[in-house]
């Protein structure tokens, strides 16, 4: 194995993972190489299948790879310290502890290692970032909206301020103004120096947000470069339609 990039917070080199053995195995990523800088904010774009949240695992640790290595902040993915630095918010953001909305941030503040005296105040700042009022932050998180439940996961994954956000779908469930609040968030966070990868259907999200985007289609980077690059000349209004173009010209 390289050794990573001095400035790669995450460096991904040939990852493959394979799910299930014999004639019925599934090649999930075949050979995904890339890397996020600090500062930087990354989107993986693919239709449904492509390989994103398998890629998102690997980097949380939660599966390991077939072949392949991949290391966040200089070291294995999956490790203690590498965990601590990483805020994570999943797909299902409804899929929490039966928790109030505050609790819940609170905990997570605790759990990352907020000091108790600054506790109470980072968790009214997380809150206010992603646009949860004090009285939505006193109700149970299963009680929650789609949107809400997202607002909160956000909250609690940001609420350390670390130095790495992974994001599945982060806009998905929010109206127009709620997607604007929670990219102004994000991107303070990455022009505060903090990496950003976030998986999304969404073209404004992206567009939004990120500097770069790797295009995945049957595990494999189909495609790589600014969003200005990759959708200079593609005439559809959405990114399935790319995606859907890749999956045709890729060998």
């Amino acid at each position: 194995m390289t050794s990573p990039a001095p400035d790669a917070v995450i460096d991904a080199a040939g990852l493959v993972r394979v799910y299930g053995r014999g004639p019925r195995a599934v090649r999930a990523l075949d050979g995904v190489s890339f890397r996020l800088a600090r500062g930087e904010a990354l989107a993986l774009l693919g239709a449904n299948g492509s390989g994103k949240s398998t890629t998102i695992k690997l980097i949380l640790g939660l599966v390991t790879p077939t072949a392949g290595a991949v290391t966040v902040l200089g070291g294995p993915a999956g490790r203690r310290e590498a965990r601590a630095a990483t805020g994570y918010v999943p797909e299902e953001a409804r899929r929490l502890p039966a928790l109030t909305g505050r609790e819940l941030v609170t905990l997570f503040a605790g759990l990352q290692g907020v000091p108790r005296a600054e506790r109470a105040a980072r968790v009214d700042g997380a809150l206010d970032a992603v646009g949860l009022s004090k009285e939505a932050a006193r109700r149970r998180v299963p009680e929650y909206s789609r949107g809400m439940a997202r607002r909160v996961a956000l909250a609690a994954a940001w609420v350390a301020r670390p130095p790495l956000l992974v994001l599945d779908e982060p806009t998905s469930g929010l109206d127009p103004p709620g997607t604007e609040q929670v990219l102004d968030l994000l991107r303070r966070h990455r022009d505060g120096g903090g990496s950003v990868l976030l998986s999304t259907h969404d073209r404004g999200t992206a567009e939004g947000l990120c500097d770069r985007a790797l295009v995945l289609a049957g595990g494999r980077v189909r495609a790589a470069g600014t969003l200005t690059t990759l959708l200079a000349d593609d005439p559809s209004p959405t990114l399935l339609a790319l995606f859907r173009r890749v999956d045709r010209v890729a060998p």
